[in-house]
């Protein structure tokens, strides 16, 4: 049969006092007394108790600014993007070290932020991050409405009237041009995301823009979807043509490397001797001896540590004004790109 489970009760019964009692004894900042406490742990530590956060934050209602659950909801896409994965994990222990718990929630596309969010509310978040996706108009009414600080992190929506936090796309697109343009390079290609994604379009964006001011056209364009084959689809499309690339641009490292493996093991080509190959964000891998990427970085960290203070700022006082933070990135050069001396670029 299977075993019942401890609850609330039973611990009141063995420590002489109320089921409330029990409750402000798991409470930080609840009022009881220093005895009545230990009386009350001592009792869950002999019974097995442990107390359900989950419940405790379902059954406290928002009354209010005061009344806070402990929980913030996290929604995010790509989760397969090494990028994201390690998003998350510094995201969760920032989170925790301010006090608060992380409820998390994958979405595929930026159509289902909005049901996800309604899921979250369920469980009465004090608040939401949501990264690489956006929300609708509507929806930040009803988390307004509902006193619902939301931070937009890596993306923001023209108009919309909620906090963000984002690299500058557009600056570190035009900074992976000036690299490629300075090294003597003519003939730059880039792998660019999926229409739609504003935050890569603006990568993309800021990249052809620096192109034209230099007088270079862009020699072509190719698509990915943000994963590894996806990269390695448009490397063999760039270098099946009768005239290849000689330097190509991925908005995001994951693709670059896609781009690196068809090069090298399917089509027997060097880098850099043959073409320089530059991506975007700065993952772990891209540092790898095996791939030494050349990319541009995104202060992650600080990114992250800005979005928590930013939201837990506004939970505490709901009256303050959203807030838009802008992030520049980083040129790393790798051996992945020719160098020449360029003075703001951080060669490894």
């Amino acid at each position: 049969m299977r075993k019942r489970s401890i609850t609330s009760y039973d611990v009141a019964k063995a420590a002489g006092v109320s089921q409330s009692a029990v409750s402000r004894a798991f409470s930080p900042n609840a009022s009881i007394a220093k005895a009545t406490r230990e009386r009350v742990l001592e009792a869950a530590k002999e019974l097995g108790y442990q107390p359900n956060a989950i419940a405790r934050s379902m059954s406290s209602a928002r009354i209010g600014a005061q009344q806070k659950t402990g929980l913030i909801g996290v929604i995010f896409t790509r989760f397969e993007d090494p990028f994201f994965a390690r998003m998350v994990a510094d995201l969760s222990r920032s989170v925790q070290a301010c006090g608060w718990q992380m409820l998390l929630f994958t979405v595929d596309t930026h159509s289902e932020v909005d049901s996800a969010l309604n899921t979250l509310m369920q469980y009465k978040i004090d608040g939401a991050i949501i990264m690489s996706t956006i929300l609708s108009d509507q929806m930040a009414q009803t988390c307004r409405a509902r006193e619902i600080p939301v931070v937009l992190f890596n993306q923001s929506v023209e108009g919309l009237d909620v906090n963000s936090v984002q690299i500058d796309n557009r600056g570190g697109g035009r900074l992976a041009t000036e690299c490629l343009v300075e090294t003597g390079h003519d003939r730059i290609a880039v792998v660019g995301g999926e229409t739609g994604d504003a935050t890569l379009m603006a990568r993309e964006t800021g990249f052809v823009e620096y192109l034209l001011e230099a007088g270079v056209e862009l020699f072509i364009r190719e698509e990915g979807n943000f994963t590894f084959s996806s990269g390695r689809e448009a490397g063999l499309r760039l270098f099946s043509r009768r005239e290849s690339p000689d330097a190509v641009f991925c908005v995001s490292d994951v693709m670059a490397l896609g781009v690196l493996h068809a090069a090298r093991f399917e089509l027997g080509l060097q880098v850099p001797q043959d073409f320089s190959l530059l991506g975007f964000e700065d993952i772990p891998a891209a540092e790898w001896p095996g791939h030494s990427l050349s990319t541009i970085r995104q202060p992650t960290r600080r990114m992250i540590r800005d979005a928590v203070n930013i939201l837990v700022d506004n939970m505490q006082d709901l009256d303050s004004s959203p807030r838009r933070e802008r992030y520049k990135g980083t040129l790393i050069l790798r051996e992945s790109c020719r160098k020449r001396n360029l003075p703001e670029a951080t060669q490894r």
